[in-house]
């Protein structure tokens, strides 16, 4: 399969740029909010996370996860260090909506023992601090 990265690393001003185009379409800071990372908050920035699409002309939509490569990417993200960032079951946990595409790198330590559990970051990391 190929999977094509559609956003890695960005920098301030870019995710500035990402947030306030989202504010304008979606007529609030708030539900911009549960769509995009304001600027200081995206995992894009710290370089660990990524956008993946299917075809290099599709859009991040929901529908990703019913390709196969977005499921493969569930089945398998877990064995090289990487979690999907936000899924559907944890959007009230996670604070952000349903992103199949969005991975994060954790590392395979952490991966495999999300993967096992079931568990977000959030819940994962609460547990570790602990």
């Amino acid at each position: 399969l190929t999977i094509y990265a559609a956003s890695g690393y960005r920098s301030y001003s870019t995710q500035a740029a990402i947030f306030d185009r989202k504010i304008k379409n979606t007529g609030s800071r708030e539900k911009a909010q549960r769509l995009v990372a304001p600027p200081g908050a995206s995992e894009h920035q710290l370089g660990l996370a990524m956008d993946l699409k299917a075809t290099p002309t599709s859009n991040l939509s929901a529908s990703f996860a019913k390709t196969k490569q977005g499921q493969w990417v569930a089945e398998n993200a877990h064995r090289f260090g990487f979690i999907i960032r936000y899924k559907e079951e944890w959007t009230d946990i996670t604070g952000y909506a349903y992103e199949p595409w969005h991975i994060r790198y954790v590392g395979t330590e952490h991966s495999l023992a999300m993967q096992q559990s079931g568990q977000c970051l959030e819940e994962y990391l609460g547990e570790v601090q602990q």
